[in-house]
């Protein structure tokens, strides 16, 4: 029984110091285990006693002590930053997508991580320390007047910069010149809301012509992955410049230090049938002052969303499209200001009436790019200012003549006053469904753009208005007139 016993001492001494052995050199000290296991060993004990060797209790004593001391010892020398460095990569690696990984198959964020929840805060893939906001530092938006498309510049007043989305793919030279005349040559924070062109189109361009420091896209499932050109040239500009891409998701916190921070809040899902609805939601805030972006994104998204979004500026969703701004997303947000990005004239029938009515029943002074032209929004963390046509990033047509105060872009008709500005009630743009050309399979469902993948095996040319007479509805990915 008692050589039992000591074997089983032995054995366990000797694992000790084999482990510690394949973790040097913070656990050197263990190795020592390896003394006692070989002298209460009965093998080694019975060789002892043939050579008349015999050992005090002392020494057995002592070979037990040292070790244990001395690993003791060692564990406590060990630093807080080597501690970190043996964390496992995946805890770090998994909050992150590389460019590499990305771009090396064209499909930059398809995969299936699991849901989160807005309530969830995922911590950065990187550190970029975010600078003191200095007393008196102003906030300032730029509702980007690029056409029937999205771009919103943010002078954050910490010195940094966030660019969120970049318009159509003939907008990225008059992005970059607008923000390189304010004197940037960084961006810091760079936002895809999702992979549509007329969101995606200028982030190539821009880049290739500023330093990136985070940039963050939503993961789609491979369903819903596109392969236009204009997705994969981004693809290729994110692999070519090293770009490090972070997912967009809802919970993930791109900062927060003292009164200015900025959180995603959707997408909540990953696998919607519809590249607008993994939008990348995002609420930034500056003291009193919330703004709220929400790309694309739709009632689907909208109603999964379980943060606060009550805000003071809205960017209305999918350039004022019926299909978001539901009124119950809007009776949480209840904004004092709605910024719809749109291109006059559009093809699509932005914004509709039913949303700009919404809009006006709730009280929000509304204000579009295609009537203001560039919008910029200036915050001190308590009061914000509005500059409307400050500057622009493309050409607008002369302001209406028929204006009864003389102020650009409002046109006649009812209007009302909010905070000093004339806001007005227009009639949007005519949407004539049978001017507008879309496409059509044999089988399929939905109808879609000339040059959609969907298109390969079968094309017919159908009106919009007989196709939807008909039933079809729009493909999610190419997205076509609606």
């Amino acid at each position: 029984m008692k050589k039992v016993f000591l074997w089983i001492i032995s054995v366990l001494c000797g694992l000790i110091a084999l482990l510690c052995l394949t973790n040097l050199p913070a656990s050197w000290g263990g190795l020592l285990f390896a003394v006692p296991a070989v002298l209460i060993n009965p093998k080694i004990r019975d060789l002892f006693e043939q050579k008349n060797v015999k050992l005090k209790w002392p020494a057995y004593l002592a070979a037990f002590l040292v070790p244990f001391v001395c690993f003791t010892g060692s564990m406590a020398a060990l630093s807080p930053a080597q501690s970190v460095v043996q964390a496992p990569s995946s805890l770090v690696s998994s909050a992150s997508i590389s460019a590499s990984s990305l771009a090396s198959s064209d499909k930059t964020i398809s995969s299936k991580p699991a849901p989160s929840t807005a309530s969830t805060s995922v911590a950065l893939a990187s550190s970029q320390p975010v600078p003191t906001v200095q007393t008196d530092a102003k906030l300032k938006v730029h509702y980007l007047d690029v056409g029937q498309g999205d771009s919103e510049f943010v002078e954050l007043p910490n010195g940094q910069t966030m660019l969120i989305d970049a318009g159509n793919p003939e907008n990225g030279p008059e992005i970059i010149s607008y923000i390189k005349n304010l004197k940037h040559n960084k961006i810091d924070y760079l936002i895809a809301t999702h992979p549509h062109a007329d969101h995606i189109g200028g982030m190539a361009d821009v880049i290739n012509a500023f330093t990136v420091g985070q940039m963050y896209m939503p993961r789609t499932s491979e369903a819903d992955t596109p392969t236009t050109a204009t997705y994969k040239g981004l693809l290729s500009t994110i692999k070519s410049k090293g770009v490090s891409v972070h997912t967009a998701k809802a919970g993930v916190s791109l900062f927060s230090a003292g009164n200015l921070s900025a959180n995603l809040i959707a997408p909540c899902s990953t696998d919607y049938n519809d590249l607008n609805q993994y939008s990348a939601v995002m609420m930034l805030q500056y003291g009193d002052d919330k703004f709220l972006f929400t790309g694309d994104a739709g009632e689907p998204s909208e109603s999964q969303i379980t943060a606060n979004v009550k805000a003071d500026v809205l960017k209305v969703g999918h350039h004022g499209s019926s299909t978001s701004t539901s009124q119950a997303f809007l009776n949480k947000v209840k904004p004092k200001y709605a910024v719809i990005e749109v291109g006059a004239g559009n093809s699509y029938g932005h914004p509709t009436a039913a949303t700009l009515s919404k809009l006006q029943n709730i009280g929000a002074t509304i204000y579009r790019t295609d009537k203001d032209g560039t919008i910029i929004f200036t915050s001190d963390a308590k009061t914000i200012t509005v500059d409307k046509k400050a500057s622009t990033v493309k050409p607008q047509a002369p302001p209406s003549s028929n204006s009864a105060t003389g102020t650009a872009g409002v046109v006649t008709g009812a209007s009302s006053k909010s905070n000093g500005e004339t806001v007005s009630k227009p009639t949007p743009p005519a949407n004539n469904g049978d001017e507008i050309t879309v496409y059509i399979t044999d089988t399929g469902k939905k109808y879609h753009r000339d040059g959609c993948r969907y298109l390969n095996k079968s094309k017919h040319a159908i009106s919009l208005s007989d196709a939807k007479a008909q039933g079809y509805e729009p493909c999610s990915v190419c997205d076509p007139p609606q």
